[in-house]
């Protein structure tokens, strides 16, 4: 993909991109919803102009957070604000992709606009809202950097408001390019993230629907934390663990473990944190994912 064209990331899509820049963003940029929303087909670039096709080795995942908990839901509170959390993975890729860029919508069954999306004050210069028809996507502005420099992982996070009393279910469409800025279409790594389905629920005692460990299992100690603190979990099976360390900007401080097969016990890890502050300790075992938040003083 060009250096200038980076761009993709909505929920559900279709990813178009010509050979123009789209530094500032598809939509911004004249071509409109990419995502796939507006059929209800999963997102991908795939024109002759384009990048022909998604690539697997981008392993690209939105979820929807609980902005207290910063657990993943299935059902959302009534005009509640929540934390959207988008992610891509090309560590398969053995060049370096330096840049990334993404679009993402919201809609109910019918294809409209569901809830509103919010751009973070700390990412006012970075991603922007647009509007496109019906709906209204969130996308980049500029060249988005890796979580990790030198790494080909990436995450953007922004906020989405829940809709009023009486709402369908919505659909999260998204898509993620992970480009390498040789001034081609050829040698990027763009996909879509699976469609995320959450589902109205007015009782906010159980709004928060997650597929974690047992608390007992996946602990911080010791919690806040003068020094580098240790993180365990107890498997009760032998299992596919990804462990890592990130911060409120979703930057990834430590990756402990990255999709490791690990034996059924007791295990645990003592990362070294060079700064104060709050992190969140990210747990995801199969389909599992369990997120604590802890803080060195």
């Amino acid at each position: 993909m060009k250096k200038n064209i980076l761009f993709f990331t909505g929920l559900l899509g279709v990813l178009y991109v010509t050979l123009i820049s789209d530094i500032d963003g598809a939509a911004h940029h004249g071509h409109g919803n990419i995502t796939g929303s507006a059929s209800g087909t999963v997102g991908h670039c795939q024109t002759s102009s384009c990048h022909g096709g998604n690539n697997p080795l981008n392993v690209v995942q939105l979820q929807v957070l609980d902005s207290s908990t910063l657990l993943p839901i299935t059902n959302y509170n009534d005009s509640q604000t929540y934390i959207v959390s988008l992610s891509g993975d090309a560590t398969g890729v053995s060049t370096s992709l330096p840049g990334f860029g993404f679009q993402a919508s919201a809609v109910f069954s019918n294809h409209t606009q569901a809830g509103t999306f919010i751009v973070p004050a700390a990412s006012s210069s970075s991603i922007h809202t647009y509007p496109c028809g019906a709906i209204t996507i969130i996308e980049h502005s500029i060249v988005l950097s890796p979580s990790v420099r030198s790494t080909n992982k990436y995450n953007i996070q922004f906020y989405w408001k829940a809709p009023g009393p009486g709402s369908d279910s919505v659909k999260f469409y998204s898509l993620l390019n992970a480009v390498n800025g040789n001034g081609g279409s050829s040698g990027d790594y763009p996909d879509a993230a699976p469609i995320v389905t959450i589902y109205e629920h007015n009782d906010s005692a159980s709004s928060v629907k997650t597929a974690s460990l047992n608390a007992n299992s996946f602990s911080v100690n010791p919690n806040p934390a003068t020094g580098n603190p240790f993180i365990s979990y107890n498997l009760s099976s032998d299992q596919s663990v990804s462990l890592q360390i990130y911060d409120m900007s979703g930057k990834i401080i430590a990756q402990l473990a990255d999709n490791e097969l690990q034996s059924a016990g007791l295990h645990s890890y003592q990362p070294v944190i060079p700064v104060q502050g709050l992190f969140f300790a990210s747990l995801v075992t199969g389909n599992k994912v369990s997120t604590l938040r802890f803080i060195k003083l």
